[in-house]
């Protein structure tokens, strides 16, 4: 039995191409199970209250839950879950898109651990809150205002482990600190004191990406800042950042921002200041 109510959403063309689609949005109270089924899009469900069991994957693994417990489900993965006793109340939302698929492979949203329970679930039940009171009213600009609250869920589920966040937090400012030196990635890790594998976790967990590029984004940001702000030559830049070979350098730098070092600086250059005489 299931007690509530639901809205549904119909994104145009052009909504899409902001990257986030919220497909619909609801509040009930459930007491029999949901049965084995497979979603085409992402979802999202907050217990309320109450407590209950999810079971997903192939094959099955199954978490206990309790009210403030979140969970994703993902697209093309088998579930079921379903309340203890005289059931739960629950909030759930279906979204998908680029954005979505982005936060996966950030870690963000994770197919191996998809129960975040919510140590603060003051901030994933404002942005619910928002999410349900934009799909009740449909006003104009909904399908926008609700792509914006799952957003801003997404990111409010993702900063609860505050311990974990603050370890990560320090492991990339001693990354940061010293990748414009001509290091290795093993040189990186040894230098921070954790093993290659960790750092790779702790860097795509954080960063998004893999070590060595979080280094190279550091060293294209401190160049763009010296081309923009000094008098250095592009080779003295390049050596700065860490690069000995200022021809791959340029090459690089190219590469990766559609223009030469030369060209990003002619439109970066902010006007000197003429000392008086």
């Amino acid at each position: 039995m299931v007690k509530g109510w639901a809205h549904y959403l119909t994104p145009t063309a052009t909504q899409r191409r902001l990257g986030m689609a919220c497909l619909g949005a609801g509040h009930k109270q459930q007491v029999d199970p949901c049965p084995p089924r497979v979603l085409q899009s992402y979802a999202a469900v907050f217990v309320v209250k109450g407590a209950g069991w999810l079971e997903w994957g192939d094959p099955p693994r199954r978490a206990e839950l309790t009210a403030s417990t979140l969970f994703w489900l993902f697209p093309g993965v088998p579930h079921s879950y379903g309340p203890h006793g005289r059931g739960w109340q629950e909030i759930w939302l279906l979204f998908e898109g680029p954005a979505a698929t982005a936060y996966e492979e950030l870690g963000y949203l994770s197919r191996t651990e998809p129960v975040v329970p919510l140590a603060d679930p003051f901030g994933a039940r404002a942005a619910l809150d928002r999410l349900l009171d934009v799909c009740r009213h449909q006003r104009p600009g909904t399908e926008v205002e609700a792509a914006h609250a799952v957003h801003a869920l997404v990111l409010g589920a993702h900063d609860q482990d505050g311990d974990r966040d603050a370890d990560d937090a320090a492991i990339l400012a001693a990354l940061r600190e010293g990748a414009c030196s001509p290091l290795s990635v093993h040189e990186h890790a040894r230098r921070i004191g954790l093993s290659l594998s960790s750092l790779r976790r702790t860097i795509r967990r954080g960063g998004g990406c893999s070590p060595k590029e979080y280094v190279l984004r550091i060293r294209l940001n401190r160049a763009k800042e010296l081309l923009a702000e000094s008098d250095l030559t592009v080779a003295e830049i390049a050596r700065k950042v860490g690069h000995d070979d200022p021809a791959y350098f340029t090459r690089m730098f190219s590469r990766r921002t559609g223009m030469p070092p030369s060209a990003f600086r002619l439109q970066q250059r902010r006007p000197r200041r003429t000392a008086r005489a």
